[in-house]
């Protein structure tokens, strides 16, 4: 059988010093969109999966054991009909979130859901990406929102990432430096625009005056 591998490139957030490394070259706009064509029919088939995978924590066994298996019997999905998908996780997963957001926004602006609610459970970043993410995501959530209404690897795609990329600086920790390519800022926008909004809404208060027996 026909090995079709499409080589996508990671999302690098590196602190400065020896260990940064140098970006990898960026896949071809074939490859991207036909990652997110492989996404959209993921969802169409194996939605429930996908909602489970992104409620788990990325670095745990169980997400990787889980993405392994929706990947293996999302077979039916790869273009042309034979062949093996390979991609970055994250690009993979970002890709995943896209299709599961609307849902998750239920014609709701990202604005409107992302914005802080203390009575919600806090969302904390697990790693400096998330970090810059989930802060852009709240802050510049209109930016976001046209980001990822853009067609992947696509010229509006690419002006809607210069125009966020400029105002990111205040999203990095402290002594912190990104270097990240535009499929993996994208993805992990994606996944922290969806994560925000599929968090626990907050249970509603009972209405009237309190225990009546």
């Amino acid at each position: 059988m026909r090995r079709w591998l499409i080589a996508l490139s990671l999302a690098v957030i590196a602190l400065p010093g020896p260990a940064a490394a140098k970006p990898a070259p960026a896949a071809s706009a074939v490859d991207i969109r036909t990652l997110h064509l492989f996404a959209a029919c993921m969802a169409d088939r194996y939605r429930p999966g996908l909602r489970k995978l992104l409620a788990l924590d990325y670095r745990s066994r169980g997400y990787d054991h889980l993405l392994r298996t929706l990947t293996d019997e999302g077979a039916r999905c790869l273009p042309f009909a034979f062949g093996k998908l390979g991609s970055a996780d994250v690009l993979l997963a970002g890709a995943f979130a896209e299709q599961l957001l609307p849902s998750a926004l239920d014609g709701s602006p990202l604005a409107k859901r992302v914005a802080y609610n203390p009575s919600r459970p806090p969302v904390a970043a697990r790693d400096e990406g998330e970090y810059l993410a989930l802060c852009a995501v709240r802050t510049m959530p209109d930016d976001v929102a046209a980001l990822l209404a853009t067609k992947p690897a696509s010229e509006a795609e690419r002006l809607a990432i210069a125009a966020l990329s400029s105002r990111l600086g205040p999203c990095l920790r402290a002594g912190a430096a990104a270097r990240v390519n535009a499929a993996g800022l994208r993805a992990i926008l994606a996944l922290a625009a969806y994560r925000l909004t599929s968090s626990p809404e907050p249970a509603a208060r009972p209405s009237g005056g309190g225990d009546r027996s």
